[in-house]
């Protein structure tokens, strides 16, 4: 038996949860739409999940950078949190020293 990728797992997780659920009716009642104003999923549900180890000095500066642009942006956007923080800086290290492939565009 083939193993599906985590990252297959992840979008199929997603995709699932963009589905509206089937609605049961009752006797006698026509079937309607679902409501137009669905949410959209949240972002971080499209991430693959992947540990990391960091130092207490290493976290405590990442979440007192991330209070302090979250402070700066004054609400504006969505929020920014420590992992957010470790994206930006992945991404910039696969940029500065080049990643072998990039599947996806960042969002």
């Amino acid at each position: 038996m083939r193993r599906k990728r985590l990252a297959e797992l992840v979008r199929e997780e997603a995709e699932a949860l963009q589905e509206p659920l089937p609605r049961e009716e009752k006797p006698g009642e026509a079937a309607q739409a679902s409501p137009p104003g669905e949410r959209p999923l949240p972002p971080y549900l499209t991430y693959v999940r992947k540990e990391c180890r960091l130092r207490p000095d290493q976290l405590d500066a990442l979440t007192a950078l991330a209070r302090r642009l979250n402070r700066e942006r004054k609400g504006k956007g969505e929020r920014i949190t420590e992992n957010t923080l470790i994206r930006w800086a992945v991404d910039l290290l696969l940029e500065r020293f080049g990643a072998e492939e990039s599947p996806e565009p960042k969002a």
